[in-house]
C-alpha cells in the first residue's frame, strides 16, 4: 500500500476515534486487559510488614501518589471533558483499579471517582508494589531507527494474573534492571491524533525513554535506575508533595495503620523526603558557566555568554512537558549592588518575565496550530529546544519523534550556549558581579491559569463525576491552583548556578569602558548559600558548579 493511501486510512481510522467514547477495547489492547486478573493485587501495606523502609522510601515518591497528584487529576478531567473515554488511557499507568476493570466501559469510570484515596473506598486501585513485582514483560515494537525491539511505551505492560509468589520470596527479574521497563509507561503518545510533524506516527506526549535511548546512556547500557534507584523514584517534583499532598491529604493511610499493618497514618515525612532526594538529584542535573572573554563594542555595551551543560541521560527537562519549563535568571550588580541588567525574573504572580533574551528551555505544543496545553487534542510541537544528552542522535530523535525544534544542536551535544548584550550606564562603580542561575518550575503560572480556567468537571463533593476533593473544592483544577498559590508560586528550585566578578577601568568619557575577568566563584553551593538551606530545616553537601 501506497504511503499516500496510508495516510488515508489512518486519518480515517483517527477520526473514527475521535467521534466515539475512546475506551479500552480501541486504545489500550497492549497489555494485560481489565478483568484478566485472577488473584487480586497484594495492598501495598501487605508490603510494609517485611519491608518497612523501602515501603517508607515508596510511599513518598511520585510513583507511589501517581494517582493521588491533583494535577493529573485536573488534566484527567480536561481530557474526558474533549474526549470522553480517553481517561481509561491515562489510568493504565495512573490507577491499578483499571486492571480491575473499573474505568472501561460499560459501567466504567474513566475518570476515577471509584479511585478515591486508599483507605476510603478502595485499597487496592491505587499504584501498588505488586503489579510491577508481578511483571512478566512488557510490550515491545519495532525501531523506526534499525528496527530493533523496543519498550513500545503507552503503559504495554503484562503481568502475571496469578499470584506467582504465593506468600513466597519474590526476587527481582532481569526486567527490573532495564530501561525498558521504565519505558513501558514513560514513553506516550496521543491515541487520538497524528502527528503534524510526522503524520506516519501518533503525536508524541512524552519521549523520556526514546532521549535516553538514543543517546550516550542507551547505547552503554547506562541504566535509568542508577540515577532514579527503585522504590525512592527520585525525579522533579518539589512542593507538590511536600507540603502539598501531605497537607491535602492528611492521614490518608490511617485505614491501614487501624487495620494493622505496619504503617505510618500520615506520609507527611515521607513525603518530605521525597522532596530533599528530589532537589538533590536535581542539583546533579547541569552545570552552568558563564564564559570568556567578555566582549565590548563602541560604548558600554557587554555581551555576556552562559553556557549550560546537561549531565542527565535524557532531554533537560524531560518527562510530561505541559506546563515544565527550565530558564536562565541572569543579574548584574555593581559594587554598591545595584542592579545593572536582569534577565529570567519572576514577577510577584510568580510569572516568568520574558524578553527577547530570556532562555527557556522547553516544550511548546499546538491544537490545530495554536499552542495548548490540552494533552488529549495535541497534534503538534511547535517549540522544544530542550538540551538533549551526551551521544544523543538527531536521526534516531527525529524518527522516533523527539523532535528538536527552534533549536540547533549537532550529534552528541549536551550544551547550549546563551549570549547576553545590554548597555552598562555611564555612573555604575565596578567591579561588576555577574550571576547565571539555572531555574526550574514543574507547573509554570501560564499552566496554573489554564488548568483552573479549564477544568469545568465538578467532583464528587459538587455531585460532579471527578473524584472526590478532600478539601471539599468544586474542580481539582480549582485544588491544584490552591496548592500551587500557597506553596509553590515563586519558588523554582535552583539547579544549577555560577559566579563572576569583573573589575571595570574608566573610558574615555569616564564612564564604564573595558571589562576584565579578575574572579571566579564557585557555583551552586556559593549561591544558594546557607539562609535557604536553614530555611528549609537541614544542611546540604556542597555542590561545585563552576571550575
Amino acid at each position: 500500500m501506497k504511503s499516500s493511501a496510508i495516510s488515508i486510512v489512518l486519518a480515517v481510522l483517527l477520526l473514527a476515534l475521535m467521534a466515539a467514547p475512546a475506551g479500552a477495547g480501541e486504545v489500550t489492547k497492549n497489555s494485560t486487559q481489565p478483568g484478566e486478573i485472577i488473584d487480586k493485587l497484594e495492598p501495598p501495606a501487605a508490603c510494609a510488614n517485611c519491608h518497612a523502609p523501602i515501603y517508607k522510601d515508596w510511599a513518598g515518591s511520585m510513583m507511589g501518589n501517581d494517582f493521588y497528584d491533583p494535577s493529573f487529576l485536573a488534566a484527567l478531567s480536561i481530557a474526558e471533558q474533549d474526549a470522553p473515554g480517553v481517561g481509561d488511557y491515562c489510568l493504565r499507568c495512573h490507577a491499578v483499579g483499571w486492571f480491575e476493570g473499573k474505568s472501561e466501559a460499560p459501567g466504567g469510570d474513566t475518570l476515577g471517582k471509584s479511585f478515591l484515596p486508599a483507605p476510603a473506598a478502595d485499597r487496592e486501585s491505587v499504584p501498588v508494589c505488586d503489579l510491577c513485582h508481578r511483571l512478566e514483560r512488557v510490550g515491545l515494537r519495532k525501531s523506526r531507527v534499525d528496527g530493533k525491539e523496543i519498550a513500545e511505551g503507552n503503559g504495554s505492560v503484562y503481568f502475571s494474573v496469578n499470584d506467582p509468589w504465593q506468600g513466597g520470596k519474590h526476587p527481582l527479574k532481569p526486567l527490573h534492571k532495564t530501561g525498558e521497563l521504565c519505558g513501558s509507561c514513560h514513553d506516550v503518545a496521543n491515541p487520538l491524533r497524528a502527528s503534524v510533524n510526522d503524520s506516519s506516527m501518533r503525536q508524541p506526549l512524552e519521549r523520556t525513554y526514546t532521549e535516553w535511548k538514543y543517546s550516550f546512556f542507551g547505547e552503554t547500557g547506562f541504566r535509568c535506575q542508577q540515577c532514579h534507584p527503585p522504590m525512592k523514584f527520585p525525579g522533579a517534583q518539589t512542593w507538590l508533595l511536600y507540603p502539598g499532598m501531605s497537607s491535602l491529604y492528611g492521614d490518608v493511610d490511617a485505614g491501614w495503620a487501624e487495620a494493622g499493618y505496619q504503617v505510618s497514618s500520615s506520609r507527611e515525612f515521607a513525603l518530605r523526603a521525597a522532596r530533599e532526594r528530589n532537589e538533590q538529584l536535581m542539583r546533579q542535573a547541569a552545570d552552568v558557566e558563564i564564559l570568556e572573554p567578555f566582549e565590548t563594542s563602541s560604548g558600554n555595551e557587554l555581551e555576556i555568554q552562559v553556557r549550560v551543560t546537561n549531565r542527565t541521560g535524557h532531554k533537560l527537562p524531560t518527562g510530561f512537558a505541559e506546563g515544565r519549563q527550565l530558564w536562565l535568571h541572569l543579574r548584574v550588580t555593581d559594587v554598591d549592588d545595584k542592579l545593572v541588567f536582569e534577565d529570567g525574573a519572576l514577577d510577584d504572580e510568580g510569572a516568568l518575565v520574558r524578553t527577547e533574551q530570556t532562555k527557556v528551555y522547553e516544550q511548546k505544543a499546538a491544537v490545530e496550530g495554536e499552542k495548548s496545553f490540552h494533552f488529549a487534542r495535541l497534534d503538534e510541537i511547535l517549540k522544544d529546544n530542550r538540551i538533549p544528552p551526551l551521544g544523543f542522535n538527531n536521526n534516531a530523535y527525529e524518527k522516533e519523534g523527539a523532535f528538536i525544534i527552534g533549536a540547533d544542536y549537532e550529534d552528541g551535544q549536551n550544551w547550549d550556549v546563551t549570549s547576553y548584550t545590554f548597555s552598562v550606564p555611564p555612573d555604575v562603580r565596578g567591579p561588576l558581579t555577574i550571576r547565571a542561575r539555572l531555574k526550574y518550575e514543574t507547573y509554570s503560572k501560564e499552566y496554573m491559569d489554564w488548568l483552573l480556567a479549564t477544568d469545568k468537571t465538578k467532583t464528587a463533593n459538587a455531585g460532579g463525576p471527578a473524584a472526590a476533593a478532600p478539601d471539599g473544592s468544586d474542580t481539582w483544577g480549582e485544588v491544584t491552583y490552591k496548592l500551587w498559590k500557597e506553596y509553590g508560586r515563586n519558588q523554582p528550585v535552583l539547579v544549577a548556578g555560577a559566579e563572576r566578578t569583573v573589575a571595570a577601568t574608566a573610558g574615555a568619557t569616564g564612564g564604564t569602558g573595558v571589562f576584565l575577568v579578575v574572579i571566579t566563584a564557585v557555583g551552586l553551593a556559593g549561591l544558594a548559600g546557607g539562609a535557604i538551606r536553614a530555611a528549609r530545616g537541614r544542611s546540604a553537601k556542597k555542590q561545585g558548579r563552576g571550575e
